[in-house]
């Protein structure tokens, strides 16, 4: 039993002033939740701390550790006879002291250490004095004892630490004490004011807040006041006056003192008195309270454990896992999180995380009988006396988990127990094959021939001593208490091989459930068989529990939660991978009573939050040394403590008292390296902040969290900012390298979280500086200054014409973009502007020309021809415009075609030899006979520029002729336009072709001004030139020159139709102008067609489904339906038939409404305002391409 209790598996507990002999025991120390209060419950399982080693195969130098100590960044530091160990959670890093690095620390033997509130660490060296470790630098600074210095150390052999509240250090040595000077150049040496000979070696000091100084000598306690006053601490009667002190720990109402004879505790009235009263003394070396206010004391023969209900002794068992190390305990030190550090003199170091007391544990010892007879269980059942039945191999035995008391049962089963029931007779006992009673001592086996139990495996009691097993391959056994004889249950007709490969066996409520390869099944009383519940899928259910709600049931691949509604099973809840199931094979479920579901794996324990929806896993910082469940047999007493069993003994706990939560772990960087001329070098942090030379490479930074629970649980983030764009995960690894960096300022920051998942940030972010290339740098710009100023002469004329061309580039493109912008809504302006101008044009050139039909005398028919004219001159002026526009926006575009250049030519002149008779001139022609046949152009621009040229020349000639002149020049013809005017100023020649200019004569204002300028647009569309050459009185010429190729395979163009005196329609007109429509009307009936005028699209498509019509005039811009609809609706209503000719009538000037007529439909196109002449040619045009058409 004794061993039990120095494993830590079982701890002996006695009053609170006694200790419990070895081999029994009382009530344990109670598990206490991290939200629960603690409180003594007698009823507790023993608490059997397992202990986590470190050792020398883990990289410690040495077995002997003397000191421990957590810094302010939170390192863990051990003072070996091996050297300075300093350990971050991942590994050790060994300080040794080399004889010819006068920087290395003094000894190699560290016996005392102290972290500071600046965060330093002081070492003492045995008798080799005082060091310091500096961080920046990775060196030590050190004091030493000198003769000739009565400032210096009072002596070398160190033998205590404190710190006091201004900071200064208070050093005990073997000749006093010390306090060190405010600039650390010496000390001051405190003297002894008692009677006697002096202080002696001072062992122990611990300094407090208020400024008191506790001080332990070899033979006496001292207590100095703020004030310097000393005095003796009075002793309680039982303690010996001579005392000799191995350390001061704790402070304020909870001062204790380590003696050679125990622990002291100073009470309310000063009195230093024992800390365990009437315990058998032995050597104290140190103690600490736990985070629930537990006493821990460190001796030479172990531990002493105060859990307050008695003290409770932990000896050394190294050979055992989780066991305590070593014997001789020198140490013990709650760190920052709260896990306990031991030191060892014979055992190096241990550790228990903060939650050790979650489990207990309980397993074989080897060289102790009392304890269980197999490290391994494979089965543990609650008996009926609130004691455990522990199955093994080929063993039985029961187990009292609050004193740890075995009972060696039954044994010399051939292979391990499964499954153990008790009824109230005795026992049935399940080995791998065989069923076994037991009742009274006397073991009996079930069907020994196994005739029918072949391969028994699971067993479940139900009321009235009734009993079941399961048999692989054979199905389910009832099996008779008084006669042992097994009776084979029937299972549903639709029950498969995989329903007899059993997985669990229970019984709830006086139901047997039963779970297989082949689903789950339970007794169904009234059919008298086992039958598959019904709503939960027929796969292989692994291990099944049962709650208020319903029951829970763990597939491999999934955990599944279901509800009785109407007498059949709905699932109401699926936990798969997406959830966070782990896809392992349950060996057993259980429920608390909070409803939480605990699963047993072989390969952990894990809890299942179901509000929440979350898992937690459990492992050796929680106290679980052992997480290989595995026997499908797990228990829940009475009091709601579960127990199963592993290949490491038993583990039982209470649910409601497993410590969980903590806080975020603290967090540092540890080292800095950098590759530098071809070498890993290690870099100094000063004041958070590195320096990078512009070769360095590979920047490699490394974190630790200080979190020692469960170091490799940790995890790890970075973000540099100025280089990352998001958080770097780098999983437990806390390393981050960057191998681009350029020059410039970045900060780091760094992340980490602990087994607990509380996430936690460096304090202070790394400032990282890369400086910048040789010739980027200040000097190198002076250079590169001088010699621009050098230079700056020469470059600054054609650097500020460059930025001349470059703002005169913007002014134009500024100005092209405006003059674009304002080009467009010109146009826009011109073309809406023409449409409504046509309109009207076409009333009044109409009915001019409708006027000049009746009998007019002499003034009436000049007044009709003066409005005709005006007419005519307003239509060019406005076609002049809207051209010019058109080419302004690129809108305009050239229609080459075969032409004859002759034709053209002739048509030139007899449009203007009317304008020359009036004006008495004469217009001549002088036409080379090497002129081409036939030429590619567009004809109607080159008319329109020789009408331009020509008109001009005729206006502005008072006496003699014009000629118009046509040659072949090489590449194309030459057209020149030659007058015998008064001529053109030179200075008026070069803005002639401008807009809206005008040479100065008497006829200046007769004309728009865009005439030439036209044609010079024009002109440079065709790819030619315009050139002008004049002399004041001897006239002037227009000479055009155009690039245009010959055809070589024209066709002859057809002659316009004239209106034939002999072709009489029947013309339907839809115009809902009606000036329009009485004026188009009016050129059709003189021309002798009958025409029948409608004003919209609806009426115009009931008068052509009455009756048919040789041709339709259709204006575009109707109300309601447009003509272009009209016309698609003709269109469709003729398909297969007869197609009447369409001919568009429009005042739009846009310049696609030509084509798209022609999609639309339509035959022929005339725009407004337009002449009968227009009218018939267009219609002949038409009609004859309908006829050659058919």
């Amino acid at each position: 039993m004794l061993a039990i209790l120095l494993l830590g598996a079982a701890l002996a507990v006695t009053s609170p002033t006694t200790t419990a002999p070895a081999g029994h025991g009382a009530a344990p120390p109670p598990i206490v939740a991290l939200d629960a209060p603690a409180r003594v419950d007698a009823a507790a399982p023993l608490p059997t701390p397992q202990f986590r080693r470190f050792g020398l195969s883990d990289g410690m130098p040495s077995s002997t550790v003397n000191a421990i100590e957590q810094d302010r960044a939170g390192f863990m530091w051990f003072g070996s006879n091996g050297g300075l160990v300093r350990y971050d959670g991942v590994e050790f890093k060994v300080f040794h002291h080399d004889a010819g690095d006068p920087g290395s620390i003094s000894t190699s033997d560290i016996t005392q250490l102290l972290s500071d509130p600046q965060g330093r660490l002081w070492i003492s060296t045995g008798d080799s004095g005082l060091d310091r470790y500096e961080p920046d630098s990775g060196r030590f600074l050190h004091w030493r004892h000198r003769d000739d210095d009565p400032a210096s150390l009072s002596h070398d052999e160190v033998w205590s630490l404190a710190a006091g509240p201004d900071g200064r250090l208070w050093v005990g040595t073997s000749s006093g004490l010390d306090r060190m000077l405010a600039d650390g150049s010496g000390f001051e040496h405190i003297a002894y004011t008692l009677d006697g000979k002096g202080f002696g070696a001072v062992r122990a000091l611990l300094a407090e807040p208020d400024g008191k100084l506790w001080i332990g000598t070899r033979k006496e306690l001292l207590l100095r006041q703020p004030d310097g006053r000393l005095q003796r601490v009075p002793m309680d009667p039982s303690v010996d006056r001579n005392v000799e002190v191995w350390r001061i720990e704790g402070g304020g109402d909870d001062v204790r003192v380590a003696i050679r004879q125990g622990l002291l505790r100073i009470d309310a009235q000063g009195v230093a008195r024992p800390a365990f009263p009437g315990l058998k003394r032995v050597n104290v070396f140190g103690s600490a309270r736990d985070s629930l206010g537990q006493l821990w004391a460190a001796t030479i023969r172990g531990l002493l454990f105060d859990d307050g209900r008695g003290v409770q002794t932990i000896t050394a068992q190294p050979l055992l896992l989780g066991g305590l190390p070593g014997q001789w305990v020198w140490r013990v030190l709650r760190d920052r999180e709260g896990g306990l550090w031991f030191a060892f003199y014979d055992g190096g170091v241990a550790y228990l995380a903060p939650g050790w007391n979650s489990f207990v544990r309980f397993t074989h010892v080897p060289d102790d009988p009392t304890s269980l007879r197999d490290t391994v269980a494979t089965a543990v059942v609650a008996s009926r006396d609130q004691k455990l039945w522990v199955g093994s191999r080929g063993k039985l035995d029961k187990l009292d988990p609050v004193t740890g008391a075995v009972e060696h049962v039954v044994d010399g089963f051939k292979t391990e127990v499964v499954s153990v029931v008790e009824d109230d007779a005795g026992l049935w006992i399940g080995t791998r094959g065989q069923l076994f009673r037991y009742v009274g001592g006397k073991l009996t086996q079930v069907d020994p021939e196994r005739k029918l139990l072949s391969l028994p495996k699971y067993l479940a009691a139900a009321g009235g001593d009734q009993v079941y097993v399961s048999c692989n391959r054979v199905g389910i056994f009832r099996v008779d208490p008084l006669t042992l004889t097994p009776t084979l249950l029937p299972m549903a007709p639709d029950a498969k091989d995989q329903a007899l490969r059993p997985s669990m066996l229970k019984v709830d409520d006086g139901v047997l459930w039963y779970a297989s390869e082949g689903g789950l099944m339970r007794w169904n009383a009234a059919a008298g068989r086992l039958d598959f519940v019904e709503g939960v899928a027929r796969d292989g259910v692994d291990a099944f529990a049962f709650d208020r709600d319903g029951f829970w049931l763990t597939r491999s691949d999934a955990l599944e939660h279901y509800r009785w509604r109407d007498g059949k099973a709905q699932r109401d809840r699926l936990v798969d991978a997406r959830h966070g199931w782990m896809s392992l094979t349950a060996s057993d479920l259980r429920v608390d009573a909070s409803g939480q579901l605990w699963i047993f794996g072989d390969t952990g324990l894990w809890r299942y939050d179901p509000v929440h929806g979350s898992f937690r896993a459990f492992g050796m910082q929680d106290g679980l040394v052992n997480g290989e469940f595995n026997g499908k047999q797990t228990s829940i007493t009475a009091d709601g403590a579960i127990y199963a069993p592993t290949q490491g003994g038993v583990i039982g706990f209470r649910p409601a008292y497993v410590r969980t939560g903590g806080s975020a772990p603290e967090l540092a960087i540890t080292r800095i390296t950098v590759r530098r001329n071809g070498q890993v070098v290690a870099l100094p942090q000063q004041a958070g902040q590195i320096r990078l030379g512009w070769r360095d490479r590979e920047l490699q930074v490394e974190a630790r969290a200080f979190s020692y629970v469960n170091p490799a649980a940790n995890h790890y983030q970075f973000f540099l900012k100025g280089f990352d764009s998001h958080w770097v995960e780098t999983g437990n690894r806390g390393e981050r390298e960057f191998s681009g960096l350029g020059a410039g300022d970045y900060t780091l920051e760094v992340k980490a979280s602990g087994a607990n998942g509380a996430w936690g940030e460096l304090a202070v972010p790394l400032q990282i500086h890369v400086q910048a290339p040789p010739w980027v740098r200040w000097w190198a710009w002076l250079l590169y200054l001088v010699a621009a100023v050098l230079l700056v002469w020469l470059v600054l004329r054609s650097w500020r014409r460059r930025i001349g061309h470059r703002h005169a580039i913007q002014l134009a493109e500024q100005r092209g973009e405006l003059a674009e912008q304002a080009s467009a809504a010109k146009t826009q302006f011109l073309a809406t502007l023409s449409h409504e101008i046509r309109t009207p044009m076409t009333g009044v050139m109409g009915m001019a020309e409708l006027l000049l039909t009746t009998r007019l005398d002499a003034t009436q028919l000049e007044y009709a021809q003066a409005m005709q004219r005006s007419g005519s001159m307003l239509l060019k002026l406005l076609n002049d415009t809207l051209d010019l526009a058109r080419i302004e926006a690129g809108r305009l575009e050239l229609e080459p075609a075969p032409f004859n250049p002759r034709q053209l030519i002739d048509d030139v002149a007899q449009l203007e030899q009317g304008l020359a008779q009036a004006r008495g001139l004469r217009f001549a022609l002088d036409v080379a006979d090497d002129l081409p046949a036939w030429l590619v152009g567009d004809a109607v621009r080159i008319k329109q520029v020789l009408l331009n040229l020509a008109n001009n020349a005729l206006k502005f000639t008072e006496r003699g002729s014009v000629t118009l002149r046509a040659e072949r020049t090489g590449g194309g013809i030459t057209l020149s336009i030659v007058d015998t005017g008064p001529g053109i100023p030179e200075a008026s020649q070069a803005r002639l072709f401008q807009r809206f200019e005008q040479d100065a004569s008497p006829q200046r204002h007769s004309g728009s001004g865009l005439g030439l300028a036209i044609c010079r647009e024009l002109v440079g569309m065709m790819g030619g030139s315009i050139e002008l050459e004049s002399r004041m009185g001897h006239g002037s010429t227009f000479r055009v020159r155009l690039p245009l190729p010959e055809a070589t395979d024209a066709r002859l163009p057809r002659p316009l139709a004239q209106p034939s005196a002999q072709g009489r329609y029947r013309i339907l007109l839809v115009e809902d102008d009606v000036i329009v429509a009485a004026v188009v009307r009016g050129l059709l009936e003189r021309q002798g067609h009958q025409v029948c005028h409608v004003g919209n699209g609806l009426a115009a498509m009931a008068e052509f489904s009455q009756a048919p019509f040789d041709l339709v005039l259709l204006d575009l811009d109707l109300p309601g339906v447009d003509g272009f609809q009209i016309a698609r609706l003709i269109r469709q209503r003729e398909a297969g038939g007869r197609r009447t000719p369409l001919i568009a009538i429009t005042a739009r000037t846009g310049g696609d409404e030509e084509a798209r007529t022609r999609e639309a439909g339509m035959d022929g196109f005339l725009r407004k305002p337009l002449s009968g002449d227009q009218l018939a040619a267009t219609m002949a045009a038409v009609l004859r391409e309908l006829a050659v058409a058919d």
